[in-house]
């Protein structure tokens, strides 16, 4: 249904703005973490409405698999680690997503696409990559670690009471993110982008908890 990815591209793009916005006025770099992030699930969700509206291509299915798949939960993962950890941890952290995205994309264009798989009416398109084992493996550890250390931040946050419940949101909303994805593993296509976007709102609604804390302590020269 074209209503659903066209919705969570409106919101995530809107969100986006508004997050990327406050960072240019504290430079608090977990702000652009989080901004990039919902600029990632932008994307996202507009190839999955192109895909809708003209079917899917080549260049379609690897960059929503890059957007969509690969890097997000670790990007969202930086924002919480830049807000609550050491920043050489977080600067660690920054120049291993930098690396594993650079990898994605080059792994991704040498990537067979198969052109049956492509035009399948009951599968997206993302599915018809060929994609090397290094690839899924990255798939799974970026996904992995970065939701571990989404839920770790919230757990954190609930004990040492700093920005508990915006963290719990943020968790919460990468979880019903990825919620959608598995519904739509078991063929249940259009719960994929209505996930995304009760996620991302919920996500965001965390965000602004952080930005009005920000706001309510002086600014630092």
């Amino acid at each position: 249904m074209l209503i659903f990815p066209l919705i969570a591209t409106i919101i995530s793009a809107f969100f986006s703005g508004i997050v990327f916005r406050q960072y240019l006025t504290r430079r608090n770099p977990a702000h652009l973490s989080w901004a990039f992030a919902l600029f990632l699930f932008g994307v996202g969700t507009a190839c999955d409405f192109l895909a809708s509206v003209g079917g899917w291509t080549p260049l379609i299915a690897r960059t929503y698999y890059l957007t969509g798949a690969t890097v997000v939960v670790g990007f969202l993962a930086l924002g919480t680690l830049y807000l609550l950890a050491p920043r050489p941890v977080a600067r660690v952290w920054l120049v291993l997503m930098a690396g594993a995205t650079i990898l994605a994309i080059f792994l991704l264009a040498g990537a067979e696409v198969d052109p049956v798989k492509l035009k399948s009416e009951t599968d997206p398109g993302w599915k018809a990559i060929d994609k090397p084992a290094m690839l899924s493996g990255m798939v799974v550890a970026i996904n992995s670690l970065g939701t571990l250390i989404l839920v770790v931040g919230a757990a954190y946050s609930a004990v040492y009471r700093r920005f508990a419940l915006a963290n719990i949101l943020i968790a919460a909303g990468t979880l019903i993110v990825a919620g959608g994805g598995s519904l739509m593993r078991l063929g249940h296509y259009e719960f994929q982008s209505i996930g995304q976007a009760l996620g991302i709102i919920v996500m965001f609604t965390g965000f602004l908890m952080t930005m009005a804390a920000a706001r309510a302590r002086p600014k630092t020269s």
